[in-house]
């Protein structure tokens, strides 16, 4: 019995992998335990109950403190304050690849900027934020910069690096991004298409994306056949454009919801994504699509969270085009 549910818990996990939903494999492999051993009552399920986040909670306002620390000390034209933004090494980078390192040279060249342009005003609009160690973060928006009433704005992309420093949240680095580097739906329009992955002789995922009527979005539906099992949901694909930046929106058929940001990697592309169960709890992953050719693709999801219980990373799976007859 044990081998089944370990069996079906490992299918489970291979569908959050392709089509990057939110909902649990702990979950429903508790609830087929529960079932069968206590008749459904479920009474397992305060042992799953998620700790409290409060470590990663409090990085993170610490996180949104530091961005309006850094709009206001910008907006007030004080260079000294917004250089102590950084680490003592930290480094800028625009989108013209002009790079400055260190806080002194940050202060002289923000005094400098200030000097010419009196009135300039930021707007940073962050995106998401995800935790690479206890100690080190990225975090990704939008910012827009007006450097006077009569003067256009200026907007671009950054990605910032944050690190622990002494107890506070600086940036280590911060680089702005082109326009022209910003990805758009088109560079997803080699997944228009049915996906197939077979996991032995016991289930079948298929997943289809197609274009809406306009090609501003891209609509996926999935699900997963095996003897005792079906799962389907759908997905919404396109550039949000708070942010500029494509994301996806996940709704499974079991009221389970998620949204996740896409970044280009190459030719390959990386998921940050959050959900919420249906019970309530949250669910984080980083997914990574690899594309080997136009017909192969795998998936893997790692950096895994329920609640703030770190889960087990899992291994790529390749998932192939089905071909029209």
């Amino acid at each position: 019995m044990r081998t089944t549910l370990k069996c079906r818990r490992y299918v489970r996990y291979l569908l959050l992998v392709w089509v990057a939903t939110l909902a649990a494999p702990e979950r429903l492999a508790w609830l087929r335990e529960s079932r069968s051993e206590d008749g459904g009552k479920g009474a397992a399920a305060a042992s799953l109950q998620p700790a409290a986040s409060e470590d990663r909670e409090q990085d993170r306002s610490s996180i949104r403190a530091a961005f309006d620390s850094f709009a206001k000390a910008f907006d007030s034209g004080d260079a000294k304050a917004l250089s102590s933004q950084w680490t003592a090494d930290g480094e800028y980078e625009n989108d013209s690849d002009v790079s400055v390192r260190g806080r002194a040279d940050l202060e002289s060249s923000f005094a400098e900027f200030f000097s010419h342009n009196p009135d300039a005003k930021a707007e940073v609009h962050p995106a998401s934020l995800r935790f690479l160690s206890g100690d080190a973060a990225i975090a990704e928006g939008t910012v827009a910069v007006r450097r006077g009433p009569t003067q256009p704005t200026k907007a671009a992309n950054y990605s910032a690096l944050f690190v622990r420093d002494n107890g506070q949240w600086r940036l280590a680095q911060l680089r702005e991004i082109s326009p022209s580097e910003i990805p758009t739906i088109d560079d997803l329009s080699w997944l228009i298409g049915e996906w197939k992955s077979a996991i032995g002789e016991e289930a079948e995922i298929r997943t289809t994306y197609t274009w809406d009527d306009n090609k501003k979005f891209i609509n996926v539906q999935f699900s997963l056949k095996e003897q005792t099992l079906n799962v389907s949901g759908r997905q919404i694909i396109g550039v949000d454009p708070a942010i500029g930046e494509i994301r996806s929106w996940t709704f499974e058929a079991n009221g389970g919801v998620a949204e996740a940001d896409w970044r280009r990697d190459g030719d390959h592309w990386v998921l940050d994504s959050d959900g919420t169960l249906p019970d309530g709890r949250t669910l984080t992953q980083t997914n990574v699509l690899r594309r080997i050719n136009d017909d192969t693709v795998t998936w893997q999801s790692v950096d895994r969270f329920l609640g703030d219980e770190e889960i087990p990373d899992l291994a790529p799976v390749k998932v192939t085009r089905i071909k029209p007859e």
